[in-house]
């Protein structure tokens, strides 16, 4: 019997073609690190988290902060940024999802399609600050002191960190109205207008020349009335 090759004796009493040997080592060596490569990949490459962050711009200042009243749904389920110590909300997969901020009463529908998702919103110019009393008011005050008591602690508009004057808007992020409606020194002063992000009619409201308000309708997405006083 002719043996192709034939080398040295090994120690351990069979025969090994050196070039063999040294060839089957390389390849040993290449499937041990592919073996390596791809341990790791599904060790650690279907175990990234995928994160999503809110951002939200001051219209005012342009200062930039990190949302934190806002979550995302999917499916029925909700996600929430879980830990304190972390400014992202952790997400089991990628596709699309819905954005509810709280902090400008907006929602979105968005695309998560990264590892490192992050979107970008603006606060309204205009915001409503409204101051509740700490006292109730006594039997038998003045009529006239009681309502100037009140009107002090009406609700008070402010564009830009000064009380709103004039016919004045403000907008969502999308461009469409949020408030429109004309003030002075801060207060509503006759027709003010709400919208729905949508750009539908949310409220129409009246107010007297004092501030106060005398006639309110709220109206659904469909210009159906769901309440008048």
């Amino acid at each position: 019997m002719h043996w192709l090759g034939l080398g040295r004796k090994n120690p351990d009493g069979f025969y090994r073609n050196a070039s063999i040997a040294e060839s089957l080592g390389a390849i040993f060596k290449k499937m041990k690190a592919t073996t390596l490569f791809l341990l790791f990949y599904t060790v650690f490459g279907f175990t990234q988290e995928i994160k999503y962050n809110l951002v939200l711009i001051d219209s005012c200042s342009n200062k930039v902060e990190t949302g934190s009243l806002y979550h995302l749904e999917k499916n029925g389920k909700e996600y929430t940024i879980s830990d304190f110590d972390s400014e992202s909300i952790i997400l089991p997969e990628k596709g699309e999802y819905k954005l509810f901020v709280t902090e400008i009463e907006e929602e979105h529908i968005i695309v998560i399609d990264q590892l490192t998702n992050v979107d970008t919103l603006a606060f309204p110019k205009i915001v409503e600050k409204i101051v509740w009393p700490p006292y109730s008011f006594k039997k038998g005050l003045d009529k006239k002191i009681e309502k100037e008591i009140k009107q002090k602690n009406l609700p008070k508009f402010w564009n830009c960190n000064e009380k709103c004057n004039g016919q004045q808007t403000s907008y969502y992020s999308n461009g469409n109205m949020k408030i429109s409606g004309n003030f002075q020194n801060g207060l509503a002063i006759g027709k003010l207008q709400r919208y729905y992000q949508s750009g539908k009619v949310k409220e129409v409201s009246f107010y007297d020349e004092d501030g106060f308000l005398t006639k309110k309708t709220l109206f659904n997405e469909n210009g159906e009335i769901l309440e008048e006083h």
